[in-house]
């Protein structure tokens, strides 16, 4: 007697869809689903644009007028301290975009009722949270990107050195890593509830990078227990890293360092907050659902 075997074809597809390949797909979609949704609502594209450029013209025309006391204490990265502040606010803005997005989309999909139906899905809410985060790095980057080359163009700004690999390589560190800040803080949504306004990991994190990383006051001028608070946040060393490499000869010391720094910040970062995140993610589970609030 032959027993017969069942075969589940919406199991195999299940698989077939699984892993990281799966993910990739998944992640693909849900970013395309968000370009889709601004380009059906262009009124949204537009002001986001212009949020994006009158943060960095505000900044741009601070640094301007600051700039003939200002440059002597920025000699380290070329003595232009509007160059100084351009390269820092446009790479800052880049990685809050990665650093904002998580808690985001997480409270985004609470609230709207999706997040139980994400869960349901294969890939469920990582799928989610990592397409939007690429769409909203891709968008803030096209954005800094079209600013800077205003700038280079009409603004008198400039970068004397060309050592474009490596600074990507840097700007994709430092987004990595404020994106496994942004990992952490979204974890919060579920572990202390914080199921409206901002997490405190993300929130702490941006005054940080304000007051001690380097970002809009020069380190050398702040005291000596604010840099030793900077010293810990990976903005540091991804901003003085990249204010290095494009104002300055990239092969002056401390470059290595810094990296190295940088590098290690990212791995740490990332996988706390991929930790954090997936275990927060089974704990609202097994307290009634990810769509409950406890």
């Amino acid at each position: 007697m032959h027993s017969e075997r069942f075969v589940d074809p919406i199991g195999q597809m299940e698989v077939q869809r699984g892993g990281l390949v799966g993910l990739a797909r998944a992640s693909v979609a849900s970013a395309w689903l968000q370009y889709r949704t601004f380009r059906f609502y262009p009124s949204n594209l537009v002001l986001a644009v212009i949020q994006q450029l009158t943060t960095v013209g505000v900044w741009y025309f601070v640094s301007v007028f600051l700039s003939p006391g200002a440059d002597r204490v920025v000699i380290q990265y070329g003595g232009d301290y509007v160059a100084y502040m351009m390269v820092g606010v446009l790479l800052n803005q880049i990685g809050m975009a990665a650093l904002s997005s998580p808690f985001n989309t997480v409270s985004e999909a609470f609230w709207d009722k999706r997040l139980e139906t994400y869960r349901l899905s294969v890939q469920g809410i990582w799928a989610n949270v990592i397409g939007r985060m690429v769409w909203q790095i891709s968008f803030v980057s096209m954005i800094q990107g079209m600013v800077l080359a205003t700038f280079l163009i009409f603004g008198g700004f400039r970068l004397p050195q060309a050592a474009i690999g490596w600074a990507v390589l840097t700007m994709v560190l430092l987004v990595l890593a404020d994106a496994g800040i942004g990992l952490a803080g979204a974890s919060l949504f579920f572990l202390l509830e914080v199921k409206a306004g901002q997490d405190p990991i993300t929130w702490a994190y941006k005054y940080l990078i304000m007051i001690a990383s380097g970002l809009y006051i020069p380190l050398t001028v702040l005291p000596h227990w604010l840099r030793g608070l900077g010293a810990v946040l990976p903005q540091t060393y991804g901003l003085g890293a990249e204010r290095l490499l494009l104002l300055t000869q990239h092969s002056l010391p401390g470059m290595p360092i810094m990296l190295i720094h940088l590098l290690v910040a990212t791995c740490l970062t990332m996988t706390i907050g991929s930790a954090m995140f997936g275990w927060a993610l089974a704990r609202a589970e097994r307290q009634g659902g990810v769509g409950v609030v406890v």
